[in-house]
């Protein structure tokens, strides 16, 4: 890959479709994977989601281990892990695991929101004391159970096994200038979750760049930032499939956990002027549409964040849609179209 190229990588959720069953989702992440990978993609993560009909990637290290399986080169990880939903020491007995079966494939994204809503994160926490302030602490726990931890430190003679003197690559993922910051001061790298929260994108990357210290992990900056993306040539097919997602984010917000939205629903529904603007506020800054328009969408996003390379989130309701989003994006990075900041993009394939 040129200096020039896009890192290209993709984030799933395992989505359940209308009508699936949790098996049929879960196989469809693998084969996912599998696809990603003959396409060149550089990674594959899953994301942790708790008490959500349409979403089965609640066990990233179960998920990650049949996907490890059924693929060989791609990078696999965490996009991410959720840690104060966790022990550190689960975390780093989990990938150690991975670690020990996949190797130098593995990375381990961890975030600190709770990827669920508040009674959950209660039960998977056993404790109704739901801040993040013990994130730094937990964090550098987790680090140190892979790395070794001073002395000081009362878990210091805890031994991660697997996972000790085995580091996977560390990454902090965020929607915010927090989280930023703690990867920038940590020198591990940044992915910044534009996908669903696009409005703060430039200036957590640049708060990244501005706090990072060169560290045992990198000594440079390194970035990218998750891109939903939902294209076909006909802009009707764009907007039915994007229309059950949008139905059930719409319905998260107003407090509800929705099964899925069948194509049938999808069709029939009628937004209102409210739910279009809303709609229209949150794909302005996405990858939707054909082949020329996800470009153009993609490299105005890198041009004006510097990032390193984009996460593909693949949008669309049904798996055909969502694979034909890897391909369009593959072939345009494979043309030379998607390019980092500052280098000239080619006109045609």
């Amino acid at each position: 890959m040129s200096d020039a190229s896009v890192h290209l990588s993709v984030l799933d959720l395992a989505t359940r479709e209308y009508g699936q069953s949790n098996t049929e989702a879960l196989q469809g992440s693998i084969d996912m994977a599998v696809h990603a990978e003959k396409l060149g993609y550089e990674r594959f993560w899953v994301a942790e989601h708790h008490g959500m009909p349409g979403i089965t990637s609640s066990a990233p290290a179960v998920l990650l281990s049949a996907v490890g399986a059924a693929t060989s080169t791609i990078r696999i990880g965490s996009g991410g892990v959720m840690l104060p939903n966790h022990a550190p020491l689960v975390v780093a007995e989990q990938f150690g695991t991975l670690r020990a079966l996949y190797g130098d494939r593995v990375d381990l994204g961890l975030g600190r929101a709770p990827g669920t809503d508040g009674a959950t994160a209660m039960a998977l926490r056993r404790t109704d004391r739901l801040d993040v302030d013990d994130f730094p602490d937990r964090l550098a726990d987790l680090i140190g159970f892979f790395t070794g931890m001073d002395s000081s430190n009362p878990l210091s003679r805890i031994r991660a096994v697997p996972g000790y003197g085995d580091v996977p690559e560390f990454w902090l993922l965020g929607s915010s200038g927090y989280s930023a910051q703690v990867a920038g001061a940590l020198g591990v790298s940044f992915a910044f979750a534009h996908h669903f929260a696009s409005d703060n994108t430039e200036a957590a990357l640049a708060l990244y760049r501005d706090s990072f210290r060169p560290s045992r992990f990198r000594s440079e900056p390194n970035a990218l930032i998750g891109v939903q993306v939902v294209t076909d040539e006909d802009p009707a097919v764009v907007s039915e499939q994007s229309a059950p997602g949008m139905i059930s984010f719409i319905r998260m917000r107003q407090g509800a956990k929705p099964e899925p939205v069948s194509m049938e629903e999808a069709r029939a529904y009628e937004f209102n002027d409210l739910e279009r603007r809303f709609i229209a506020a949150r794909t302005e800054r996405q990858a939707y549409g054909n082949t020329d328009e996800v470009a153009a969408k993609i490299n105005a996003l890198v041009a004006s964040t510097g990032a390193d390379g984009v996460i593909v989130a693949p949008g669309a309701a049904q798996a055909r849609y969502r694979h034909q989003a890897l391909d369009v994006v593959a072939s345009l990075h494979a043309a030379g179209r998607l390019v980092r900041s500052g280098a000239g993009a080619a006109t045609s394939v």
